[in-house]
């Protein structure tokens, strides 16, 4: 037999995806008989669950992804809620919360505070529906499925006024006479053949090294009744780490029915809130915990179970894991999830072999006003140190109570995290687990400048978010302790907020955060939006961050300021254009020898596409900093010169 080279494989790789791809552009006769679309079952923020093909089943069903920390989210968020009263009974709306362990236990205050109750919002903790549509990371987004399963409209981001043309399309929409009134009492529709690709690119040229970066990320499913397989190839030329060629990142088989899944090949997944188990991807950080096996999932009844065996895709490691969940009562939930694995390669010197064991237990429960939940987690801990054949046992507490009676709500988390990595470094750069973080991510630039990396082996803190919201006006309060085992404070937050959400025009945010963080940060935000009309608007986002740095004894190098200025033109639904300058007044001992005195101005166009694409376009230069997510950071070096990056849904 003849042997494939290297090259070779790679050119057939890339011939394949190509003709995979091209099955989308088909004539509708030959490739897209009937499209469908994958079903799936998700809890929902009030502690109920919703199945998607049996809410098709009702008709047109509007679909969008957001995230609590997602500015544009957040004002597109009233709109959709407004529309879904305003179209109870003809269209559902789906609003699928995509906030990851970290900040998922803010949902449900938020929800309840800002009075959204006419929207259903199925939590995807662990992104089993973004990464089955091909959205994940990508938010807000927003997609139109008819009662056939269809994607008859699509949009990415959210412009004020874009809610203008989805109100326009849906009175279109439920205007048309039914063409099947079969398919819409039938107990589920009937799926046939469906394609689906994204692809999405990166490319940066910078203007004092002339160095270029270029990446681009092809996913594409390919799905017949209750069958669907897919693959995600990556194509660098250079990476942002440098490497060359083309790879494909993940490739599965899978098959569905109304209460069995079963998936060959790469998968990701995550037990409760990712305690003991959370695989995971994420672009902006760079980081794929996927594993390579067999994961297997099934609903019967009251009980709802998961197993799987694979493997990372750094460590030479075979990982088994279980999880199942029983609803005891109403909406109370007892679950157990457990995985094990050897911890090195070979036995000890007295010819033993070490297993690593970790396991939990949870409850949880939605009364009404408020919910609640509780993981206990342990581990022997023959990992945490590969140098010794010595278990050092781990264990994890993670709480969660949340209170919320029309406009006001509560929200408290409390964590004990003492040896509890699972799999260190299992892509090379973070753990398979990602126990819930209490350090806030949010959606102002400066308040994310300096970030706290969560430290799974040694962490403590309590979290206590308070939100009122009425008449227009929302109050957050918010605050944060962590420590680590040693009593020793590793991260402060105190952080409170006020919007006005109409004040004729215009819409109003201000804020002010206190941050201990490897030195005192104290930072001053605010926002004003000026609506023009119906879909043109001018936005001000003003920030002021004072910062004395920290140091050792007798060595302290003082305090500055920074200040971050944008001003932003939106005309819905295409067209956006922002201007940003920083600027600072370090002295040059405060300054990191690569570091420039600045300012550092920049300006940026987008262009949304129909079809749920977009393009950008970046100039400038910034500041370095650091890119996080769920708690895991990766540092940003200063830049200047050019991107270009865009999406394209097909």
């Amino acid at each position: 037999m003849k042997q494939i080279r290297g090259d070779e494989m790679k050119e057939r790789t890339l011939f394949v995806a190509v003709c995979f791809l091209l099955l989308g552009f088909l004539p509708a006769s030959l490739a897209l008989a009937a499209p469908g679309v994958a079903d799936w079952t998700l809890g929902t923020a009030d502690g109920g669950t919703v199945n998607f093909h049996a809410k098709l089943a009702e008709g047109p069903v509007v679909m969008n992804f957001w995230a609590t920390w997602c500015k544009p989210c957040l004002k597109e968020m009233p709109h959709l809620n407004r529309l879904a009263g305003e179209y109870k009974g003809r269209v559902t709306f789906l609003s699928v919360n995509t906030d990851n362990s970290k900040s998922v236990a803010k949902v449900a205050p938020m929800l309840s505070s800002k009075g959204f109750d006419n929207l259903i919002v199925p939590l995807d903790t662990g992104a089993e529906v973004a990464s089955q549509l091909q959205v994940a990371g990508i938010v807000p987004f927003l997609i139109v499925f008819d009662s056939d399963g269809r994607e008859i409209y699509r949009h990415v981001g959210y412009k004020e006024g874009d809610e203008e043309e989805l109100a326009h399309f849906l009175s279109e929409l439920v205007s048309r006479p039914a063409t099947d009134v079969v398919a819409r009492a039938a107990d589920k529709p009937q799926w046939a053949e469906a394609v689906t690709a994204t692809n999405k690119f990166e490319y940066s040229y910078s203007t004092e090294t002339e160095k270029e970066i270029f990446e681009n990320w092809l996913d594409v499913s390919y799905q017949f009744g209750g069958f669907r397989t897919g693959l995600m190839l990556n194509s660098q030329a250079p990476s942002e780490e440098g490497g060359r060629g083309n790879e494909i990142r993940h490739r599965f088989f899978e098959f569905d029915s109304a209460d069995f899944n079963v998936r060959v090949g790469h998968f990701h997944g995550i037990f409760g809130r990712g305690l003991v188990f959370n695989s995971y991807e994420d672009r902006v950080v760079r980081i794929d915990t996927r594993l390579d096996g067999i994961i297997a999932s099934t609903r019967q009844g009251k009980l709802n179970a998961t197993v799987f065996s694979g493997s990372p895709s750094v460590q030479p490691l075979d990982v088994r894991g279980i999880d199942a969940e029983y609803n005891v009562a109403g909406n109370f939930f007892l679950g157990a999830s457990g995985l094990t694995y050897r911890a090195h390669n070979g036995p000890n010197a007295d010819n033993e072999v070490h297993r690593e064991w970790v396991g939990s237990v949870r409850a949880r429960d939605n009364f009404g006003f408020g919910d609640l939940y509780f993981e206990h987690g342990w581990k022997t801990g023959y990992d945490f140190d590969s140098q010794t054949d010595q278990a050092n046992a781990g264990n994890a507490v993670y709480a969660n109570l949340n209170l919320y009676r029309g406009p006001f709500s509560l929200s408290w988390e409390h964590m004990y995290y003492k040896h509890f990595a699972v799999v260190p470094s299992a892509d090379g750069k973070t753990t398979l687990n990602r126990p819930p973080s209490l350090a806030r991510e949010f959606a102002w630039t400066m308040l994310n400048r300096s970030p706290h990396n969560m430290n799974p082996n040694d962490e403590k803190g309590n979290n206590l978010d308070i939100m009122y919201s009425d008449g227009g006006w929302t109050l957050l309060a918010s605050g944060a302790h962590l420590k680590n085992l040693a009593d020793e404070t590793a991260y402060e937050l105190a952080f409170g907020s006020i919007q006005k959400e109409k004040l004729g025009p215009f819409r109003a945010t201000a804020g002010f955060g206190y941050q201990e963080n490897k030195g005192l940060r104290q930072t001053l935000v605010g926002e004003l939006t000026w609506m023009v009309d119906d879909t043109r608007s001018w936005t001000l986002q003003a920030e002021h961050q004072h910062v004395r740095l920290g140091g050792g004894l007798g060595y302290n190098l003082g305090a500055y300021d920074v200040e971050w200025l944008k001003l932003e033109y939106e005309t819905a639904p295409r067209w956006a254009f922002a201007a940003v300058l920083e600027t600072n007044n370090k002295y040059d001992e405060q300054r990191s020898p690569t570091e420039k005195e600045g300012p550092f101005p920049s300006g940026q166009i987008t262009y949304t596409l129909e079809g749920g694409g977009n393009l950008n376009l970046w100039f400038g230069s910034r500041q370095a900093g650091y890119l996080c997510s769920g708690g895991v950071c990766k540092y940003e070096p200063a830049f200047e010169g050019v991107e270009f990056y865009g999406l394209f849904r097909y």
